[in-house]
C-alpha cells in the first residue's frame, strides 16, 4: 500500500498543466498561453509600466486565470516565465527591492496555490513571448 496517496492524493503520473506568461513594453501587453486548453490571451495594459511590472501583471493574470478554473485546483500546474527576476523573487531566492513591484509581488503571493510551480524558461522557449513577438 502506498501511504503517499493518502497524504497527497494526486497521482505520480498525472500530467502537469503548462502555462506560459510574458509581459512586454512594446504595446504594454501581457500574454498567457495555456497549452492544456489551447488558449492564448493577450491583454493591453494602460499606463507607463516597466517591463518588470508587466511581467508581474502577466503572472498575476495567470494566477487569476487558474483560480477561475475549478478543474485546475487538483492538478499540478507549472507556470513558465522568461523573467529571472520574477521567478527568483516569487520562489524566495531574491528580495523585492523595487517599491513599485512590492504590491504586485504581494498580490501574486496571495493568489499562489500549493499546486502551482513557477519556473524560468529561456526567452526562445517561452510560448507567450513568441506570441507577443508575432503580434
Amino acid at each position: 500500500m502506498n501511504v503517499g496517496n493518502f497524504i497527497h492524493p494526486r497521482t505520480q503520473n498525472q500530467p502537469v498543466i503548462k502555462i506560459y506568461v510574458d509581459g512586454g513594453t512594446r504595446g504594454s501587453r501581457i500574454c498567457l498561453v495555456d497549452t492544456n486548453k489551447d488558449v492564448t490571451v493577450i491583454k493591453t495594459r494602460a499606463g507607463d509600466l516597466t517591463n518588470n511590472e508587466l511581467e508581474y501583471l502577466a503572472l498575476l493574470y495567470s494566477l487569476e486565470y487558474i483560480r477561475s478554473r475549478k478543474s485546475y485546483y487538483e492538478k499540478d500546474i507549472t507556470i513558465y516565465s522568461d523573467s529571472k527576476l520574477i521567478v527568483n523573487q516569487v520562489n524566495g531566492g531574491w528580495r523585492v527591492t523595487t517599491e513599485t513591484l512590492r504590491p504586485l509581488y504581494k498580490k501574486c503571493m496571495e493568489k499562489l496555490l500549493d499546486n502551482i510551480t513557477l519556473k524560468w524558461v529561456p526567452r526562445e522557449k517561452n510560448l507567450a513571448g513568441i506570441v507577443l513577438e508575432d503580434k
